[in-house]
């Protein structure tokens, strides 16, 4: 049985936005639904469902869509550690400092 991971408001919110995004790039480019469904190999349905923010629908094929609409740039920029302060100052934090004298 698979099981569905407990999803977030804010990360329905982030996803659903994400849809939108999608739908928005393809209208503003004149593509039809069809269109944009074969040009990433999936089906009408399996395209409305993205654009309508399902969460059910692969992060391959969120890629794959943004990707087609120029937005490759910014998703290198998802997670890339040099942009987590909070982290690194975690991690500063937990190093033993060398050479401290008492």
């Amino acid at each position: 049985m698979k099981s569905t991971p407990h999803i977030s408001f804010v990360t329905e919110q982030v996803i659903e936005t994400i849809g939108k995004n999608i739908q928005t790039a393809r209208l503003r480019r004149g593509e039809s639904m069809d269109s944009a469904a074969e040009r990433a190999g999936v089906s009408r349905q399996t395209w409305m469902r993205l654009e309508a923010g399902n969460q059910a629908v692969s992060i391959g094929l969120v890629i794959e869509a943004l990707q087609l609409y120029g937005f490759i740039e910014q998703l290198f920029l998802l997670g890339d550690p040099g942009l987590d302060s909070q982290g690194a100052a975690m991690d500063a934090a937990r190093r033993p400092t060398r050479g401290k004298k008492s």
